[in-house]
């Protein structure tokens, strides 16, 4: 009965909150004798299109909220996850990137105050874009390995996807014409 009325209690919360804003999660925890709810926001489900959302604090790319069909059918799933796959990997690439080139910034900018004898927080502590470009440059030549590694990776992976993109828009033709 417990359960009962605090399950009840969440789905209230969450219509209170937004409908289908949120994904809620509530779980007892048996051994301890508690429970725990966690409540995700994500957008409401859209009806035929993918979600875009703000840019990523970490990685400077917008997340997606790949579209489920309704009747999704088993090549339709693999496309999608194949997306999904894809676009985490070019996440997660693209947010240690940036975390590293912050970092090394940052030292960089340490060491060049440093040999100026100015402290980071003083009013004048400020580089020019001349000395930062050596930076940038350094930055960018130590890089390329892993950037040419990217590039050939991103395109190795999105070339991956045309084939089943051609399947599935096959199989939304023939549906089409011969299920109707």
């Amino acid at each position: 009965m417990k359960n009962i009325i605090n399950f009840r209690y969440v789905q209230n919360l969450a219509n209170s909150l937004n409908r289908c804003a949120c994904i809620i999660q509530f779980r007892d925890l048996h051994n301890q004798g508690k429970s725990e709810l966690h409540i995700y926001n994500v957008p409401p489900p859209s009806k035929k299109y993918d979600l875009i959302g703000p840019p990523d604090k970490k990685s400077n790319l917008r997340p997606v909220v790949f579209h489920v069909p309704q009747k999704e059918t088993a090549l339709q799933c693999r496309y999608r996850l194949m997306r999904k796959e894809t676009h985490d990997w070019n996440q997660a690439f693209w947010a240690n990137h940036n975390e590293r080139f912050f970092k090394e910034k940052e030292d960089f900018v340490r060491r060049k105050l440093d040999h100026k004898q100015q402290t980071v927080d003083s009013a004048e502590a400020r580089l020019s874009a001349d000395e930062l470009s050596e930076f940038y440059k350094a930055f960018l030549d130590k890089n390329y390995p892993l950037h040419a590694n990217y590039n050939r990776e991103w395109y190795h992976k999105n070339l991956r996807l045309l084939f089943p993109a051609f399947q599935v828009f096959l199989e939304k033709i023939y549906n089409k014409l011969f299920k109707r």
